[in-house]
């Protein structure tokens, strides 16, 4: 079964809202998650957050954080998530920080790097990940892998 569809079966099965905070996704997450019809029972929004001020003031993070530790952290990616959660009053919510290239990236998060961040009332977690190929190729994978993430995230709790 396509992911997209599993999790919008899911979420309407369990009356579970979703939003989403992007950066280096650009919006094709919640692009992919409406994709299929009927979406807008459980899809509230989302915020593509691709400058810092928009996750600063919009979404609350820690402008100290990004200072100390850049934009593509797991610490600004679990803020992202809780804000757009607490923000759009929904039970999940998904955000991406990452350098999908073919620029950026630093010696500790070279190009590729993707942080994903699922949070609920309960918890919120990331992870983070390498991937390769093209610009093109890292946000497609971005947005697969977090799809992927928050089915284990919902499947956990329902």
């Amino acid at each position: 079964m396509n992911l997209f569809r599993e999790l919008h079966d899911l979420c309407i099965e369990k009356q579970i809202y979703l939003a989403t905070a992007e950066s280096c996704t650009a919006g094709l997450l919640a692009s992919s998650i409406v994709s299929i019809s009927g979406a807008s029972l459980f899809f509230k929004g989302g915020v593509i957050a691709y400058h810092n001020d928009i996750k600063i003031k919009i979404l609350g993070v820690s402008k100290s954080n990004i200072d100390k530790k850049t934009e593509v952290c797991s610490e600004v990616v679990e803020q992202m998530a809780e804000g757009v959660r607490e923000r759009l009053a929904v039970d999940f919510s998904l955000a991406t920080s990452g350098y999908a290239g073919p620029g950026g990236g630093t010696e500790l998060n070279p190009t590729g790097t993707i942080f994903i961040a699922v949070s609920s009332n309960e918890r919120t977690i990331s992870k983070r990940f390498l991937f390769t190929g093209d610009r093109q190729s890292v946000i497609n994978k971005g947005t697969v892998k977090a799809v992927e993430l928050l089915l284990q995230e919902l499947k956990k709790s329902y």
